[in-house]
């Protein structure tokens, strides 16, 4: 570790905090390619410390925050189940490709996109495509939205 050469007190629980120089003089450098200021962020207890350093290096400003604990992930991840219509109320099978009619074969109102690309070995993008397609031309009654885990 580098000489210390800023101690800042933390404005929730006092107590001090050591920054070392080459920390200041990388955020520094980034300062200077940024918008002329930089943070650089500490998780402290049950807090986080932000200390805003400019492009010379000094301290321009100390916050503290709440740390923020969330059971639910912050992304969720989505994808679509496609829904068939019962076949008597489909438009006629002849009319499909076999690309097209193999992906309606695994379209069972389970079985999501990602899956069926996985199964066909054929890209997402593509099977999202094919999928639309269906929807568009009523062989799919509905495509349902799923949060994947």
């Amino acid at each position: 570790m580098g000489a210390v050469v800023k101690i800042v007190k933390c404005p929730k629980c006092k107590t001090e905090i050591l920054i070392d120089q080459n920390e200041l003089e990388l955020a520094a450098s980034k300062a200077k390619r940024g918008a002329g200021l930089y943070s650089l962020a500490f998780d402290h207890e049950d807090h986080v410390v932000i200390i805003y350093i400019d492009e010379t290096g000094n301290i321009r400003g100390v916050e503290a925050s709440p740390l923020l604990r969330s059971e639910v992930p912050l992304f969720v991840k989505i994808d679509i189940v496609p829904i068939p219509k019962p076949r008597e109320k489909m438009p006629s099978l002849k009319r499909l490709s076999r690309e097209e009619l193999a992906v309606l074969c695994h379209c069972d109102g389970s079985t999501s996109l990602r899956e069926i690309s996985e199964a066909l070995g054929i890209p997402y993008g593509r099977v999202k495509a094919i999928v639309e397609t269906l929807y568009g031309a009523g062989y799919i009654s509905k495509l349902k939205e799923v949060v994947l885990e």
